[in-house]
C-alpha cells in the first residue's frame, strides 16, 4: 500500500457536490479514501482493513466511529449536475457496507464505478480534480473539505455565481444558521479563511449580490496569489529561505506567525531557528502552535549540541591521556599543584627540579606531602 502522501484520487465532477448531507470531515475523508483504494484496484467492490482506514484520515483505533461514518454516506442520495448545469442523475455514494472477518466490505454503485474507471466513451465528458488525501487532514471546518472540492472543480474555468439556497445545499446548511449574518461567518468566512491559508496557487473571495438590502446570490472570485510573503525585518536572507522551504510543508504554513518568528529572532541564535525550520520541513501532523513546536525544536537542537561537546570533551582528554604512565599523570597533577601555590618563585623553581627527576610513586608521595604543607 502506497504511503499517505502518495494517496491521490482522480474525482469526477459528479461524485464532488454531496447536497443535504450531514457531513462530517472524517466522514468525507473516509469517503475518499474508499474511492481511491477503488480506483487503484479498478473494482466496484473492496474489504478493507479497519486499521488501514483509520490511518488513512488520522483516527487510528476509532473503528466504532467508522461504521458511523459508513451509515451516514450509505443514506445520502445524491442529485448529480454535469458541467453545463443540467441534471445528471441521482444514486447513493455508497451501494454496500458490512462487517466481516477481514475488516468491512463496501461497494459502490455503476454510475461511481463507471466514473472512477474513467472509461474511453465518456473519458471526455469528465472533468478530473486531483484531491491529495494528505492535504485534507489539516482542515478543521468541514465546509473547507466541501468549498476545497467545489473549487478543485472549476479551477481551470470561471469561478460561478449561486444563489444562497444552492450553497446552504452545497454545504448541507438548509437548516443551519438561518440568518445570513451567521452563514456568513460561520459558513462562508470560516471555510474561505482557512483555505487561503493552505491554498498557495490561489486566493479565494466572495461578493455578495443584493435584492434591496437581501442578499441572494454569492459570486466566488480566484485571484493568484503571489508567492509567499514573509516581513523580512531582522531577517537574514539564508533565515527567509529556510522559512520558505519550511512553508512548503502545508502543516507549517497553515500555522506559521511573522510575530513568533520575530520573537524567536530575539531569543536564539539564527543557526539553531534555521536548524529548527529544516527539521519542522519534515513534520507530517498538524501543527497547533507554531511558536511552541518551534521552541521545542530549538531547545533540542541547542541540548544535543551541548551533549555533543562534552563528549568530544571527554574524548579529548583520553586522547591526551593514552599511553601516559600512572606516575606521568601524577607528576602533571602535581606540578599543578606547585604551580597554584604560594610559594615563592625560587621555591617553585626548587620543587619543580626535584619533581623532574623522580622515578617512583613513592618518592613522588613525599613530594607532594612537602607541597601540601608548604
Amino acid at each position: 500500500m502506497k504511503k499517505l502522501k502518495d494517496l491521490i484520487l482522480f474525482k469526477p465532477n459528479q461524485l464532488i457536490e454531496i447536497k443535504g448531507a450531514p457531513l462530517t470531515t472524517q466522514g468525507l475523508l473516509t469517503y475518499d479514501f474508499i474511492l481511491h483504494r477503488l480506483q487503484q484496484e479498478k473494482t466496484d467492490s473492496i474489504t478493507l482493513s479497519l486499521r488501514d482506514i483509520t490511518k488513512a484520515i488520522g483516527t487510528e483505533g476509532n473503528y466504532d466511529e467508522i461504521y458511523l461514518y459508513l451509515d451516514s454516506i450509505q443514506r445520502i442520495r445524491i442529485e448529480s449536475k454535469d458541467a453545463k448545469g443540467k441534471l445528471w442523475g441521482a444514486f447513493n455514494l455508497l451501494a454496500e457496507y458490512r462487517k466481516c472477518e477481514d475488516g468491512i466490505f463496501v461497494a459502490v454503485p455503476p454510475t461511481i464505478y463507471k466514473a472512477l474507471k474513467g472509461e474511453k466513451d465518456n473519458k471526455d465528458s469528465l472533468y478530473y480534480t486531483t484531491i491529495k488525501l494528505l492535504e485534507k487532514r489539516v482542515f478543521r471546518c468541514v465546509y473547507s473539505l466541501i468549498f476545497y472540492d467545489f473549487f478543485k472543480k472549476y479551477e481551470k474555468v470561471h469561478m460561478p455565481i449561486l444563489e444562497l439556497d444552492e450553497i446552504r445545499e452545497l454545504t448541507g446548511t438548509i437548516d443551519k444558521y438561518q440568518e445570513y449574518k451567521a452563514f456568513k461567518v460561520h459558513v462562508l468566512k470560516k471555510a474561505i479563511t482557512e483555505l487561503n491559508r493552505f491554498e498557495k496557487k490561489y486566493e479565494y473571495d466572495f461578493e455578495e449580490i443584493k435584492i434591496n438590502r437581501k442578499v441572494y446570490k454569492i459570486k466566488f472570485i480566484r485571484m493568484d496569489k503571489d508567492s509567499v510573503k514573509i516581513e523580512e525585518h531582522n531577517m537574514s536572507e539564508k533565515l527567509v529561505k529556510a522559512v520558505l522551504k519550511a512553508r512548503k510543508n502545508i502543516y507549517v504554513d497553515s500555522s506559521y506567525s511573522q510575530k513568533s518568528m520575530d520573537k524567536l529572532i530575539s531569543q536564539y541564535d539564527e543557526s539553531h531557528i534555521i536548524k529548527g525550520l529544516n527539521e519542522l520541513y519534515k513534520y507530517n501532523y498538524p501543527i497547533e502552535n507554531f511558536s511552541k513546536i518551534l521552541n521545542s525544536k530549538i531547545k533540542d537542537i541547542i541540548d544535543s549540541e551541548k551533549v555533543k561537546r562534552k563528549k568530544e570533551s571527554v574524548k579529548t582528554v583520553k586522547i591526551e591521556t593514552l599511553g601516559k604512565t600512572e606516575l606521568d599523570i601524577e607528576k602533571e597533577r602535581i606540578s599543578l599543584i606547585i604551580l597554584n601555590s604560594k610559594l615563592s618563585t625560587k621555591e617553585k623553581m626548587l620543587l619543580f627540579r626535584k619533581l623532574s627527576v623522580i622515578e617512583d610513586m613513592k618518592t613522588l608521595k613525599e613530594l607532594e606531602n612537602i607541597c601540601v604543607i608548604q
